[in-house]
């Protein structure tokens, strides 16, 4: 439920690909993506769906573990 929120908010804040992954990035690690990072979550976004790019943001390793 809280990925599907989560996208819906990006959908809202943005409809620029980049704008949503950047926002994304930003609101779950307090930080930019690298470029690297930048292209894959697009391509997974294109694959996937946002929702599910969303769910994965919210079940990594750096959202879970505060260091």
């Amino acid at each position: 439920q809280q990925a599907g929120l989560f996208a819906d908010r990006l959908t809202k804040e943005s409809s620029d690909d980049s704008d949503q992954v950047r926002l994304a990035w930003n609101l779950c690690f307090q930080r930019d993506p690298t470029e690297t990072e930048l292209q894959e979550s697009k391509k997974f976004i294109e694959h996937s769906g946002l929702t599910q790019f969303t769910r994965v943001m919210l079940n990594t390793n750096e959202f879970v573990f505060i260091p």
